[in-house]
């Protein structure tokens, strides 16, 4: 449970900064204007909304493994999207990153819900709420300050990269068999 909140927190702080700084520097870039900045985000929280919709009405399964794999899959979508300074290439990216940030949102809620008893849950997700303050108020100078230095094109690739590569971690420790658990499930079997 705590390697998946904070998986998402670190992911927060690679990612949500590029919506603040990194998009309106992504609209400069493009030769656009406020419609193309509104347009952006806005393509990303429709796709967000009707993923979100669509995953509450299934009956998800390996919660941990689909929300924290959703990272490496919005990671992906933002590595292409510092590639490209056109809108018509844009605003499929950013459709993706609003359907892979449903899919880290929705199963990281039920797993809560599956894992933390009734009386912790309220101080769980007050934990995770803090956690995305924290990151969204560390993320944008962040954003800035890696876009100054390496440019845009390089820091979204960064940000992707990074994403993927936080998720790939989080994969790795999740599957992984603890030793003693793999000896005691050998010893049962007779």
């Amino acid at each position: 449970m705590l390697l998946v909140l904070g998986t998402f927190v670190a992911a927060l702080v690679l990612a949500s900064g590029f919506l603040a700084v990194g998009l309106p520097a992504w609209v400069a870039r493009a030769r656009g204007g406020p419609g193309t900045l509104g347009l952006l985000p806005g393509t990303a929280g429709a796709a967000e909304l009707a993923c979100a919709l669509l995953l509450s009405r299934l009956r998800l399964r390996r919660l941990a493994l689909t929300a924290a794999g959703a990272w490496a899959v919005l990671g992906g979508f933002r590595l292409f999207l510092g590639a490209t300074s056109r809108l018509a290439a844009g605003l499929p990216l950013m459709a993706g990153t609003g359907l892979a940030s449903a899919a880290t949102d929705i199963p990281l809620v039920a797993l809560l819900q599956a894992r933390i008893p009734a009386g912790h849950l309220g101080k769980a997700m007050a934990l995770w709420y803090t956690g995305i303050a924290a990151a969204n108020t560390i993320s944008p100078p962040l954003a800035a300050v890696a876009i100054r230095a390496w440019g845009l094109t390089a820091s979204f690739a960064l940000s992707g990269a990074g994403l993927a590569a936080l998720s790939a971690l989080s994969l790795l420790r999740l599957t992984r068999r603890r030793p003693a658990a793999v000896a005691a499930t050998h010893e049962a079997v007779p």
